[in-house]
């Protein structure tokens, strides 16, 4: 029975959750899935379009049965959906957000959708294209930079390290109660001073116009 391209990323993501990126290759997909390397080559043709496949699944498995055409939306609920969406997506699988990060989308990948949904909500809300897309990146590459280091396990402030290090009380007492906060709060705080940015940005330019 021939293999088909969705049996290959979907074992690409089974390596991927038992090995983190480091383990994928092409060579290892082969053997794990007892064919011969030329027929992964047939569907996908290097690492980088089988890291593309695999991004896309990630989002798929959390975005399947989204609608993208909906941007009738509030922009700053969209902006907080879009930011906690998208690390959920990437949290469920290890390295989840390296791999999406280093993604290169084309038409129909689920992370071009996200970026062109999220310019149209902001376009519609008074944004120019350019302030648009300034925002949807500003959101979209805290939000990768934000899970690849939560799924890292060498923050170079995390843990005990801290106690290691000779730091000013102020900066040491401020680590020590970030610390205490667990990622989900982290990030939620962090979502909404960005979205609260925003906002400023919008009144300001309200200002402007009046």
């Amino acid at each position: 029975m021939p293999m088909e391209k969705n049996q290959i990323v979907q074992k690409a993501l089974d390596i991927l959750n038992r090995g983190g990126l480091e383990g994928v290759s092409l060579r290892r997909l082969a053997y794990e899935l007892n064919i011969k390397a030329a027929s992964i080559y047939w569907h996908i043709p290097n690492k980088s379009e089988l890291l593309d496949e695999m991004a896309n699944a990630i989002l798929e498995k959390r975005f399947n049965m989204f609608d993208f055409q909906n941007d009738d939306r509030e922009w700053d609920e969209w902006l907080y959906t879009l930011a906690h969406e998208l690390r959920a997506a990437m949290l469920a699988y290890q390295d989840g957000a390296r791999v999406v990060a280093g993604t290169h989308p084309d038409l129909g990948h689920v992370l071009l959708k996200l970026w062109d949904l999220t310019v149209r909500v902001l376009h519609n809300t008074g944004f120019s294209y350019g302030m648009a897309a300034t925002i949807t990146v500003t959101v979209i590459n805290f939000t990768f930079g934000s899970v690849i280091e939560e799924q890292s396990s060498h923050l170079p402030m995390a843990g005990p390290k801290i106690q290691r290090v000779k730091l000013p009380q102020t900066l040491k007492s401020a680590l020590e109660e970030w610390q205490n906060e667990n990622n989900d709060i982290r990030f939620d705080t962090a979502v909404r001073i960005i979205i609260n940015g925003v906002r400023a940005e919008l009144n300001a330019q309200s200002s402007k116009l009046n």
